[in-house]
């Protein structure tokens, strides 16, 4: 059996959803209504920057991106698309597939000089599904890419931003507004991974007042902690899940900007 690391980032993402892993973070809006003490509504919350980009018309949010000098292309869907609207469809023919996503784009070059590649792939695939995410999410991940850059990041892994699936507008992977960070790589030649480096604890407290220190004291586990929290800080994901949520995410950061909820988490 081939392991699932071997795996295409869309296929993983996909696999980890049909075992439930990716599904966790469907529990949220259930746990944050019964009392999950990290997530919060933060005061004057229409002013955060994650509310401002999950509101934001489309039209809008691509003038913003460029104005920033985000470089980017729209992505369109083909004829063929439109007539099947299938999952296996879309994941066997999805070159610029966008099913279920707002305003879809890809990055055509590096964001604050941070290149965004696919993870686990000898040659990634600048036009896979995956590639592909909403304009939203885009402005999130630019301002996440200011705080790795401040650090020496030249390069970012990920396992999926797009992937196939059924949810409501403004929600996950299917609306491509989440992308899960695997490793940074930084301009030294230094490699950190979440799965290897980020030494958590499920249950654990990641950034703030009662915020637990790594299991090991180890320059990676402190980078991670680091860039979640000052990106925490800046508000521009109102979820953040690293590998103190759960065992689904142990080697990746879960980040999404979702539309239609009030509160934020970050664990």
């Amino acid at each position: 059996m081939t392991h699932l690391a071997a795996r295409s980032p869309l296929r993983r993402c996909a696999l980890l959803t049909s075992l439930g892993v990716c599904l966790a973070v469907g529990a949220l809006v259930a746990s944050a209504q019964a009392g999950n003490p990290l997530a919060f509504v933060p005061a004057a919350l229409e002013t955060t920057r994650a509310y401002q980009y999950a509101t934001m018309s489309g039209a809008l949010c691509l003038v913003e991106l460029a104005e920033r000098g985000v470089p980017f292309e729209r992505v369109t869907r083909p004829s063929w698309a439109q007539a099947d609207d299938s999952d296996q469809a879309e994941q066997s023919r999805g070159r610029g597939v966008a099913r279920g996503v707002v305003t879809p784009i890809r990055f055509t070059g590096p964001v604050r000089g941070i290149r965004y590649v696919q993870t686990y792939r000898a040659e990634p695939d600048p036009l896979a599904p995956a590639t592909i995410l909403d304009c939203p999410l885009a402005l999130a991940i630019d301002d996440f890419s200011k705080v790795l850059a401040s650090r020496g990041v030249v390069e970012v892994e990920y396992l999926c931003m797009y992937r196939p699936g059924k949810m409501r507008p403004g929600t996950r992977h299917p609306a491509g507004r989440a992308i899960d960070v695997a490793i940074a790589k930084l301009a030294d030649g230094t490699r950190y991974s979440v799965k290897r480096d980020f030494h958590g604890r499920v249950g654990a407290q990641t950034c703030g007042r009662g915020a637990e220190p790594p299991r090991r004291d180890e320059p990676g586990a402190y980078f991670w902690r680091s860039v979640v929290c000052e990106t925490d800080a800046k508000r521009s994901f109102n979820l953040m899940l690293t590998p103190n949520y759960d065992r689904g995410h142990r080697d990746h950061l879960h980040l999404e900007v979702r539309s239609g909820v009030r509160w934020m988490l970050t664990q």
